[in-house]
């Protein structure tokens, strides 16, 4: 019985590599959404714990570096938050090349089952075939 051979392996093979790294890719970009809300996270933290500090303090210093202290929490917020939403929208561009790059190795896969399946089928047809000549005294050897 001869081989099942998939004519388009190689191909399968290169869209399984790009899948791959369509996933790597989304993995980075996720890494990067995770460590801009990690910062707005500790400045969040940061911010409640000099609230804290700073409840019912009169020195005027402390009040002027709280003061400055908030300006720069503000100010860091927008520019993380403006970075998050990039960050977010590259995500969403990776998300949507790896649901592409799924669909076109997934559509590969199948169509290889498909012809897998058909050559099985064949094989036993041909297997039966065989075994009817065998039975029935048909058998031709081959030359």
């Amino acid at each position: 019985m001869k081989k099942f051979i998939f004519e388009l392996e190689e191909i399968l093979n290169v869209r399984a590599f790009e899948q791959q790294q369509a996933e790597v890719e989304l993995g980075k970009a996720l890494a990067e959404e995770q460590r801009i809300q990690n910062q707005l996270d500790n400045l969040a933290m940061n911010q409640i714990k000099t609230q804290k500090e700073m409840k019912g303090s009169t020195n005027f210093q402390d009040i002027a570096n709280a003061s400055q202290f908030y300006t720069y929490v503000r100010n860091q917020k927008e520019k993380l938050l403006s970075e998050l939403t990039q960050a977010k929208i590259i995500t969403e561009e990776k998300r949507n090349i790896l649901k592409s790059a799924i669909q076109k190795t997934d559509a590969l896969k199948d169509l290889k089952e498909q012809q897998f399946y058909e050559f099985k089928e064949e094989a036993k047809r041909r297997e039966q075939i065989e075994m009817d000549n065998i039975v029935t005294g048909r058998f031709k050897p081959k030359v």
